[in-house]
């Protein structure tokens, strides 16, 4: 189980080439539910994380550098690269992650604690900005969406794989994430209208040895 705080920078600490850093780069392989692959240092480390914000179950398999290899073929979004410095404070440790472009200048300051009643009762440095531990837009998650390009999604009449018929009306992006979104309505039943992720309209299921797409355009709005 991971408790954790996060927080923006206001201004960085004084020699912080003093403080032990770590080399992170990092993928996602899925956001829902998230599946991270991160190599730090020499490490290479398979990540599922459960839901949550402040408190989230967390599981982590080590991998060699061919498997690691293997899942960067697989990934997502846009690739997170970092420093970490690892920052003593009283009983705990400041992580002070410093990334790099394209998400440069951002600088994300994390704590653990072992409940929610010591994370409550934590008093933040000076140096620490504005608390984003409930924003979902600060998860890492969420930034390796952030700057993912939109794909090609034609509006018109698609076919999922189950059979029914579908109009799509636009792509749009989600207002905290970036990530692409596709705007589709049905047409069929009452003929409400939804959003999915652009990833997953565009993705190719496997059944009974068959691939095909999840969704089929089958004629293109004039």
């Amino acid at each position: 189980m991971e408790i954790e705080r996060k927080f923006l920078v206001k201004t960085m600490p004084e020699r912080l080439e003093q403080y032990p850093c770590r080399r992170i780069e990092q993928v996602y392989l899925s956001t829902k539910p998230v599946i991270r692959a991160r190599r730090m240092d020499d490490a290479y480390i398979l990540t599922c994380k459960g839901k949550g914000l402040l408190t989230r179950e967390e599981h982590e398999l080590f991998l060699d550098v061919e498997e690691y290899g293997e899942l960067l073929k697989r990934a997502e979004g846009t690739p997170i690269a970092k420093n970490r410095y690892l920052i003593p404070y009283g009983d705990h440790t400041i992580e002070l992650d410093v990334f790099d472009p394209p998400f440069a200048p951002l600088v994300v300051a994390e704590v653990e604690f072992f409940s929610e009643e010591e994370a409550a009762a934590f008093t933040p440095p000076d140096w620490f900005g504005e608390d984003v531990t409930g924003d979902p837009a600060y998860t890492n998650a969420a930034l390796s969406r952030r700057l993912q390009p939109a794909p090609e999604i034609k509006p018109g009449r698609y076919r999922h794989f189950k059979g029914n018929e579908y109009r799509v009306l636009s792509v749009a992006r989600h207002s905290e994430t970036q990530e692409p979104m596709v705007v589709y309505q049905a047409l069929y039943g009452e003929q409400g209208v939804w959003v999915r992720p652009a990833s997953m309209w565009n993705e190719e299921i496997t059944r009974d040895g068959t691939t095909f797409r999840r969704f089929t355009l089958i004629e293109e709005e004039a």
